[in-house]
């Protein structure tokens, strides 16, 4: 190992980071069409878990689940395929040949993909799914969640694979919590160039779906935001048909039984407050201070006017300019919802042009705050860059100060008789790190996040992240004159393919060299 590599121990300084305070805690936002600056919307996740925790991006081939292929999940669920699958791209944790091809979670040796987080396959339907809600409503107790029911780590590849657009994507899901149920919340978006549909549910087998208009604008940091819900629009509504009774089993319902309507987040998840990721994300769309008073107004969505009628979803933001995608990168490079414990980012751009290209993908793995976001054409690419396919051993836990390498100081959990204790030590990344694309600006984060990296270095490395993201967006425009130039669906499959590979390795050799610049 290099001095170089030695002398980054004296760079990094305690910190603490244990999994149960950050898990789960993904940040989404959604612009619609109407309001954004070239009328395509925008909808994007965050994908958070836990600092250190290798993802990878890729494409997964058509045909790769078979029909009548058993699917084995992670908790329980399993299903059968009806077709094989389509082609599609997408994120998922890494369970590859450098983890020893052991999903790291559940720990078991099994070739699904694990917590497939987002994805788009060849048809153009998009999935963003591991968005985790909670709830301590009385509501769950009538209506647990199922051990073997459906968890959010199996719906992207599940509906991905299947599923030729949203509203298919919807019906399926929506026959699996029906069926199955699920053993987890989730709010999920599932989209085409026609539609937008998001999904949330917080017991086991009740759920809504809404379709989203051009008109309306939301964040959601792991919190529901359906409120009041006329149910009879069937056209833009698709809900659990025990919805209501199970509320009103519990105690909880707001609503009018009679006109058939309901207060989803009153409802089924009243006790929750707003979160700090709500208030800034809030801050953010206001373009303003919103202070402490936030109430359930400031942030839901319903299909409700004041009168009683049905009119198209909307929520009370108003955006103080049209949106663009550098407005939603923006978004994740807010401190606290861009952070050590971000895995990946998405951002998915849709115009209502049916092509190939009417769905962009913004890519970045690790933390947004310090990240330059790539473009991709995904239902042209066919491949991705080599270091986003680098699967690698995992970072490892030690108690005792490693004498060599690259890593920082943490806090971990451990299980004893007396209960869960925090032990310190260290956590220590893979030693290829430069290889992978993930722990390259895993290494950033963590250098600039927790060793008191001067101002002069973050504005170095703001002022890098700065270039690297105009560089993307120049790349964009290249890719978008090199599919238009061509004459033939390979033709353009290649252009999109090479450009995309070509601005993730720029990024990424680039922030190597940035890394290895800050050790020295």
């Amino acid at each position: 190992m290099s001095m170089k590599m030695k002398s980054l121990i004296a760079l990094m300084i305690a910190f603490t980071l244990c999994l149960s305070t950050c898990a789960m805690a993904c940040t989404a936002i959604y612009v619609g069409g109407g309001l954004t600056q070239d009328g395509a919307t925008l909808f994007a996740r965050s994908e958070d878990l836990t600092n250190s925790y290798n993802k990878l991006m890729y494409v997964s081939e058509a045909g790769k689940y078979k029909a009548g292929e058993f699917y084995k999940g992670c908790y329980g669920y399993t299903y059968t395929f009806q077709k094989d699958s389509y082609s599609f791209t997408t994120m998922t944790d890494d369970n590859w040949e450098g983890a020893g091809n052991i999903c790291p979670d559940c720990g078991e040796s099994h070739k699904h993909n694990p917590y497939g987080a987002a994805g788009t396959n060849e048809m153009g339907l998009t999935v963003t799914a591991t968005e985790t809600l909670y709830t301590e409503s009385p509501a769950y107790d009538v209506d647990p969640y199922e051990d073997t029911g459906i968890e959010e780590a199996e719906i992207t590849t599940i509906l991905l694979s299947e599923c030729a657009n949203a509203k298919e994507a919807v019906e399926l899901l929506a026959k699996i919590y029906d069926e199955s149920g699920c053993n987890n919340g989730s709010g999920i978006f599932l989209a085409d160039n026609t539609e937008v549909w998001y999904i949330e549910n917080v017991t086991g087998h009740q759920y809504i779906a809404v379709k989203l208009n051009g008109n309306v604008a939301f964040v959601q940091p792991n919190q529901s935001v359906i409120a009041l819900v006329d149910l009879d629009d069937t056209e833009n509504v698709i809900a659990s048909k025990d919805l209501i009774a199970v509320a009103e089993q519990a105690g909880t319902f707001v609503g009018d039984k009679a006109a058939n309507t309901i207060n989803y987040v009153l409802s089924y998840n009243a006790e929750q407050t707003p979160s700090s990721r709500m208030l800034d994300g809030l801050d953010y769309v206001y373009g303003k201070e919103m202070g402490d008073d936030v109430t359930f107004d400031d942030y839901t969505i319903s299909n409700v006017d004041a009168d009683g009628n049905i009119v198209p979803f909307y929520s009370n933001i108003v955006l103080d300019h049209a949106y663009t995608v550098a407005d939603i990168i923006g978004y994740y490079k807010i401190p606290g919802i861009g952070k050590t414990g971000n895995l990946e980012t998405h951002i998915f751009q849709i115009s209502s042009e049916d092509s190939l290209t009417d769905t962009v993908l913004w890519a970045a793995m690790d933390d947004g705050e310090f990240n330059a976001f790539v473009p991709y054409y995904p239902m042209l690419t066919t491949d991705t860059y080599k270091a986003l396919k680098t699967s690698t051993a995992p970072a490892a836990f030690v108690t005792e100060q490693p004498a060599e390498g690259l890593y920082y100081a943490t806090t971990a959990n451990k299980w004893t008789a007396e209960g869960r204790v925090k032990v310190e030590g260290f956590k220590v990344l893979p030693e290829n790190w430069a290889d992978s694309y993930y722990w390259t600006f895993d290494a950033l984060s963590n250098i600039l996040t927790y060793n008191g990296a001067s101002v002069n270095d973050i504005a170095k490395v703001y002022c890098k992240m700065n270039a690297l993201q105009n560089y993307c967006y120049a790349a964009f425009n290249e890719m978008q004159a090199a599919v238009a130039a061509a004459e033939t669906i390979e033709a353009a499959q290649q252009a999109a393919t090479e450009i995309s590979m070509k601005t993730a390795e720029k990024v990424h050799t680039e922030t190597v060299a940035l890394v290895n610049s800050l050790i020295k």
